[in-house]
């Protein structure tokens, strides 16, 4: 008998709202999701804008604070734990490429890349770091500041930060959104790669091409799952949204045979 796939996140009656920006009746962006993730694979969060795919990738990283609702990750139930062990988690544990990038301006390419390592204390490895940049294209550019690279360079070097603190979850949101295709096909093909072994990836994309690379593919609606896909084709996946079938239907019928065909 084949073993049961490790659990790197486990989602139960998962709820988010917010105050209306008119003093009027709260928002409710997340609606009761339940839901586990597997380790050692990718796993795609798509769905219309405003179906609250960004607010759950961030309730599922510790960012974010459900309103009801309990989130273990990698084992430990972040509602319990205090913020500093929320911290020493994501630090140690966890990688998150921003859609903003979060990058210093001031600091070079090489110095955003090992700034994790400096403020954790830990040694830093300029060497692998600028193997790492390398290895993104971006090779002789390690000295430059962030400030002076363009878009697809900072998101590269955004990417090589999170590897070389070598997390066991990596969560990314939207990280192909601001790229051009070439750019792309590097983050998503390091992505993929991250997840083919032990590490889990997460990552909430509009992009069906780049979600058909996972393993798993989530549909959202109103803040809640709609389907669960595997290994679907961008096709499949479009017409998953287009169709509005509940859960229980969707994550039967749309699942494709091995290989992607349907």
């Amino acid at each position: 008998m084949t073993p049961p796939t490790p659990t790197a996140i486990l989602v139960e009656a998962l709820s988010k709202t917010f105050p209306s920006g008119d003093g009027g009746r709260p928002v409710d962006v997340l609606r009761g999701i339940t839901h586990s993730i597997p380790t050692g694979a990718m796993t795609a969060v798509v769905g219309p804008s405003g179906c609250g795919k960004s607010t759950l990738l961030f309730c599922l990283a510790g960012l974010e604070r459900p309103t009801t609702g309990r989130i273990t990750l990698l084992g430990h139930d972040l509602s319990r734990l205090r913020p500093r062990a929320v911290a020493r988690l994501y630090r140690d544990r966890i990688g998150f490429v921003f859609q903003t990038y979060n990058l210093i301006p001031s600091l070079s390419a090489r110095e955003n890349v090992v700034l994790p390592h400096r403020l954790a204390g830990r040694p830093v490895d300029l060497a692998a770091a600028d193997t790492l940049l390398a290895e993104m294209g971006l090779d002789g550019r390690h000295r430059v500041c962030a400030s002076r690279l363009s878009s697809g360079e900072q998101q590269r070097v955004a990417l090589a930060r999170v590897l070389a603190t070598n997390p066991a979850l990596v969560f990314a949101d939207e990280p192909t959104g601001a790229l051009d295709t070439h750019t792309a096909a590097v983050v998503l093909g390091r992505l993929r790669t991250l997840a083919d072994g032990a590490r889990t990836v997460v990552m909430v994309t509009h992009d069906l091409d780049a979600a058909s690379l996972a393993d798993h593919v989530l549909v959202m609606r109103d803040g809640l799952l709609t389907a669960r896909l595997t290994r679907p084709t961008a096709d499949s996946i479009r017409q998953v949204i287009a169709a509005r079938a509940p859960l229980a239907v969707r994550s039967q019928a749309a699942v494709p045979a091995p290989g992607g065909a349907e």
